[in-house]
């Protein structure tokens, strides 16, 4: 089987990539198990299995999984249990359960493409349609990327700096992510009790170093990006030598301002939304 010849800009690894993040998000291939054989994989997904082994190198790298050569692929990530602490390490499907449990979400997101909210979002929502979550009454997403028109130092090229390909793929990916997005939300309008729902879009001309996640302006979910050298495939089975930009796995450092606290982590809470707030009213279009 040989899926090169529909793999629009690495199309069919973004595809496979996309279901097993879901997978694992949705405990089908909970935290410690193993993942299918390649084989199995192949099957399910209908795709080649050059396909299956490059997603799966991607998810190496993202920190999803661990592979031993004749041992097959271990999941890694695993969200803790909610805790007390005002700050403490989470995984991101844990802070967005926390997010959607809440009455009224105002979730502003500051981030290099909206993929890893889309694959949480997606998760969430088909848990709130088949009543096992909680329904929240309102929902508005802001969210800020950053300006198409700005030259991104990543991802780049190494032995062609000046190849557009690697950029036009990280939009395509992007683009197809803020639909579905956009199509999820609509869909939790049209067919849960949810009563209001907003979505708005604007870029900026600044490249993040970090995933941001702002909740009712007292918390915070924040991942640190990293540069990282990687294979990045374009189209059928061309792949280039590319430095790419990546976030450090599903975890990151969950931040609670508290009550009426005054102090370092209730300023920072602060400080960040007030960041937020200034980009997306004085330069995000």
């Amino acid at each position: 089987m040989s899926d090169g010849g529909r793999d629009e800009v690495g199309g069919a690894v973004e595809r496979v990539l996309t279901e097993l993040r879901r997978r694992i998000l949705a405990h089908e291939y909970p935290g410690g198990g193993m993942l299918p054989p390649q084989r199995d994989l192949a099957t399910s997904l209908d795709v080649s299995r050059d396909t299956v082994q490059r997603a799966l190198r991607e998810l190496r790298e993202e920190g999803w999984i661990v592979s031993r050569q004749g041992s097959g692929s271990r999941v890694v990530i695993k969200a803790p249990e909610a805790a007390s602490a005002r700050i403490q390490r989470v995984g991101m499907d844990w802070f967005v359960k926390r997010a959607f449990a809440q009455t009224e979400v105002r979730l502003d997101v500051s981030c290099l493409t909206s993929e890893s909210l889309d694959v949480h979002l997606r998760v969430q929502a088909v848990d709130i349609l088949a009543g096992s979550a909680p329904v929240p009454e309102r929902i508005r997403l802001r969210m800020l990327l950053p300006d198409r028109e700005m030259p991104m130092p990543v991802p780049r090229n190494i032995a062609a700096p000046d190849d557009k390909r690697v950029v036009e793929r990280l939009a395509v990916i992007s683009d197809r992510c803020l639909s579905s997005l956009e199509d999820t939300l609509r869909n939790l309008r049209a067919n849960s009790p949810v009563q209001e729902v907003g979505f708005e879009v604007r870029r900026v001309p600044v490249m993040p170093t970090s995933k941001l996640f702002l909740l009712n302006e007292t918390e915070a979910f924040q991942t640190m990006y990293k540069l990282v050298r990687r294979r990045i495939p374009l189209g059928g089975t061309e792949e280039v030598e590319a430095l790419d930009i990546l976030s450090v796995g599903a975890t990151g450092t969950y931040f609670d301002k508290g009550e009426g606290v005054d102090d370092t982590q209730a300023a920072w809470v602060r400080d960040q939304q007030e960041w937020f707030d200034s980009l997306w009213e004085h330069l995000a279009v």
